[in-house]
């Protein structure tokens, strides 16, 4: 029979490794996907999807021992794959940049929250983070780029290029 000690002592541990576990993954996630890191080391990239597995079924079906077992290997996890990355000095590829020539406004494009506040301290404050779905949402109603769409979707891998020809750049005035 489960005592409300138990339950109490299972929540507390849950609790602490869910924060502990966000806490070591954010540094990974700040930079990296894990298609990085499985370019750069299969098993290490195989080794940390079984233990995140295995801690997140701790979580539903575990004890709090089971938790803290995995939850702190998973820790651990994060910490190497962090070091394998580092080793081999792998770009970050938790965002994209890009940047209009003309007026000089530059966009960083990701999905993981954890790379806003790396793009700030890299590329600095005045970059604008947006995600690929509010790109979607901010392109669909505009009228101008119904014609750059159906381009796009006749000619896969078309590039806009320039949008004001003969206008110069931002500091080619």
């Amino acid at each position: 029979m489960t005592t409300i000690a138990t339950i109490q002592r299972e929540h507390t541990v849950i609790r602490k490794w869910q924060t502990a576990v966000a806490e070591a993954a954010l540094p990974f996630e700040a930079r990296w996907t894990l298609a990085a890191l499985r370019r750069v080391d299969r098993d290490l990239h195989r080794r940390l999807l079984d233990q995140r597995n295995l801690f997140d079924q701790a979580l539903v079906t575990g004890t709090a021992q089971d938790i803290e077992v995995h939850g702190a290997a998973l820790c651990r996890g994060y910490a190497i794959a962090i070091q394998a990355l580092e080793r081999v000095a792998e770009p970050d590829n938790a965002y994209m940049l890009g940047q209009d020539v003309r007026s000089g406004f530059r966009v960083a494009i990701g999905e993981q929250k954890a790379a806003a506040q790396r793009v700030r301290e890299v590329h600095g404050d005045k970059v604008v983070w947006i995600t690929p779905d509010e790109v979607a949402t901010i392109v669909t109603p505009l009228e101008g780029f119904k014609p750059i769409t159906l381009i796009k979707q006749l000619f896969p891998g078309a590039e806009i290029l320039d949008l004001h020809p003969g206008e110069p750049a931002k500091g080619d005035e």
